[in-house]
């Protein structure tokens, strides 16, 4: 490959000059603005281009093209100092004549496979003309919020609007099953009429646990388990704080999360607030201990450090703390903002332990709250608490079927400060 560098006044020159130095076979391989005055900032500004050609393949080139370089000479045609790029380049192209090599016969093989790839992609183009263009170049929207034309949820209404307010398709399909006989039996039903049957559809699916709407007449130990970061020990210490100006008694902390910096100290602090006695465990065996100690209480609540729920290990050894034995109800903290795939997953891992009840946190930070309804309905475990704030012990929701249907249908998603 022969490589030179031209310096002109202007693009077309150069260009010009780069053709009649190294024919119309050239690579131009850069270009640039240089100025050739002292120190390279006075001069006049020139363009330099550095081109090649490969001189391997120009050879049989010229043979069987007439262009001048070769032979007899020709007489330069008459240049102009305004030619343009495109003319350069297009000079004496209509009487240039390149022979091609002829192309070897296709075997049958190819030809099989050629047309087995036409195949396909006619496949593909029948396919695609299914689809509705309206859900294309959309968001990324979670999978199960998202309905396929061919089915149900694509032309009824009545599914189209209960995932408008974060119930999944198969949550949504019992809901209607529900409403169906009586809206279509309904002759004129507005848009009020319909978010009261929804509400009232919805709060037959679901299932609350009472833990702490009376005084207690016999011990009970509540403990709040799940993942990092979800407000366990907040939650905690609003429910140690409700039952207390509620009922009063004699209420006992235990803590077992020695792995988050000043997590004791934090929950020892609630307990100053409230002059309630904390226990911090360290080892299973100390757990029986302070259990023991509290023999005489009335509520026990018991705080834990948070686990990640692909951490087999730590969740076994959660599961050596809290043994079956013990009577322990096993509340499972979530984040309401968790997507519904993780909350899954979550849900799943700590299963490793007997799961008594959920309880739902940050639901003052979701614009929409159908995941519990969709979270509810799939395992059928009853919702002891929601917390809609950080603020202790107001923020704190003890949560009837009803009360949770009003939040999910809730048009303003007021769910601040319950």
């Amino acid at each position: 490959m022969q490589v030179k560098v031209f310096e002109a006044t202007d693009m077309a020159s150069g260009l010009k000059m780069v053709k009649e130095a190294l024919g119309p076979d050239a690579l131009i391989l850069s270009t640039r603005t240089i100025r050739s005055g002292a120190f390279g900032m006075i001069g006049k500004p020139m363009i330099e281009i550095t081109a090649a050609v490969d001189n391997t393949w120009q050879e049989p080139v010229e043979k069987s093209i007439n262009c001048g370089r070769r032979g007899t000479p020709q007489t330069q045609p008459e240049t102009r100092s305004d030619i343009t790029y495109e003319e350069i380049w297009a000079q004496d192209i209509t009487s240039q004549k390149i022979s091609l090599p002829q192309r070897p016969p296709v075997s049958q093989d190819i030809q099989n496979e050629l047309a087995e790839l036409r195949n396909m992609v006619k496949g593909l183009s029948n396919r695609m003309t299914g689809i509705d263009p309206s859900t294309l170049h959309k968001p990324y929207v979670e999978p199960e919020f998202i309905a396929p034309t061919h089915n149900t949820a694509s032309v009824d209404p009545v599914i189209a609007f209960l995932i408008g307010y974060g119930i999944n398709r198969e949550t949504a399909q019992v809901v209607a099953r529900f409403t169906r006989d009586t809206i279509e039996q309904a002759t004129n039903l507005d848009r009020t009429d319909l978010t009261a049957l929804f509400k009232a559809a919805i709060a037959r699916l679901f299932t609350t646990e009472k833990l702490l709407d009376k005084r207690l007449t016999r011990q009970r130990r509540i403990s709040l388990i799940g993942p990092t970061g979800v407000g366990k020990t907040t939650t905690l210490a609003k429910i140690a704080a409700y039952y207390l100006s509620q009922f009063g008694g004699k209420i006992g902390l235990i803590t077992i999360d020695t792995y988050r910096i000043a997590a004791v100290e934090q929950i020892k602090v609630y307990g100053d607030i409230m002059r309630l006695p904390v226990e911090v465990v360290i080892k299973p065996q100390e757990l029986d201990q302070a259990l023991d100690k509290f023999r005489d209480f009335d509520l026990i609540l018991i705080d834990t450090a948070g686990r990640s729920p692909r951490n087999s290990l730590d969740l076994q050894e959660l599961a050596g703390y809290l043994r079956p034995e013990l009577g322990i109800e096993n509340n499972l903290l979530l984040a309401a903002t968790t997507r519904e795939r993780e909350l899954e997953e979550t849900i799943k891992r700590f299963s490793i332990l007997p799961i008594n009840n959920f309880i739902f946190s940050k639901i003052d930070e979701c614009d929409q709250l159908g995941v519990l309804l969709n979270i509810h309905y799939k395992h059928d475990t009853p919702i002891s608490f929601l917390t809609n704030g950080q603020r202790v012990p107001e923020d704190f929701i003890m949560p009837t079927p009803t009360a949770i249907a009003e939040l999910i249908m809730n048009d303003h998603r007021i769910q601040h400060h319950g």
